[in-house]
């Protein structure tokens, strides 16, 4: 009974991972040869992700907070790279994200970028609930 019980919570584990994931979306963000991100500012839901990717230049992309790093990878190669380069990152956190390009910019100026990632329940909505007052004595 008790290795159906533990099949039963793992398939329930799987079933919201898979609907958490299935709805995310992928947007791209360009470093591009002009010293610029584009889009500058992108706002997304939380748990979707960003294609970083690098359309020529040598850049990189640094999360403000340290959470990533990548150049020609996010691994072993995290320096700025004049090779076309794509890296995917999932933002599950709220909050924003600021991010730059180690070659041409910093925390506070130059090549920078941000994310800001919202709940979910700012795009879906409240549940509706209908109160219906009691009538005074």
């Amino acid at each position: 009974m008790r290795g159906l019980a533990a099949w039963a919570a793992s398939c329930a584990f799987l079933l919201v991972a898979f609907a958490a994931s299935a709805g995310a979306t992928t947007y791209r963000v360009t470093a591009n040869p002009d010293i610029t991100f584009t889009p500058k500012s992108i706002v997304i839901r939380q748990g979707d992700r960003i294609k970083f990717e690098n359309a020529g230049g040598l850049h990189n992309v640094i999360a403000d907070d340290g959470s990533f790093a990548c150049g020609f990878n996010c691994n072993t190669n995290t320096s700025p790279s004049d090779r076309p380069w794509s890296y995917t990152i999932p933002f599950n956190r709220v909050g924003t994200f600021g991010y730059y390009c180690e070659q041409h910019g910093n925390l506070t100026s130059g090549m920078r970028g941000q994310v800001i990632v919202l709940d979910n329940v700012f795009f879906d909505g409240f549940e509706s609930v209908s109160v219906i007052p009691e009538p005074l004595p």
